[in-house]
């Protein structure tokens, strides 16, 4: 769901034309959504925070395979989102 939100709001921001204020809108949910996942989930909202967390110890192997897989799938989902609210895809 994290990763949903992140990539749902950078999608949205940049599509619809935040300009300057897109990275105020993509750190505002960052924040959020660690406030009211990262108990859940550690605040994994993308793979390369779960490698990091892998590498140093503190997400069990196990876990890691799961946890991406969960990441991509709540991206594509975003982005799909993202494509139907907007119309064709941002690039090709």
């Amino acid at each position: 769901i994290g990763t949903f939100f992140l990539v749902f709001n950078i999608g949205m921001a940049v599509r619809g034309g935040a300009g300057a204020l897109a990275p105020v809108a993509i750190g505002g949910i960052l924040m959020v959504m660690i406030f009211a996942g990262g108990h859940v989930s550690g605040g994994h909202f993308n793979p390369a925070v779960s490698l990091a967390a892998l590498i140093r110890g503190a997400l069990p192997k196990a876990d890691f395979l799961p946890y991406v897989i969960a990441q991509v799938v709540g991206a594509l989902a975003a982005a799909g989102v993202v494509l139907a609210v907007h119309g064709k895809p941002l690039l090709g």
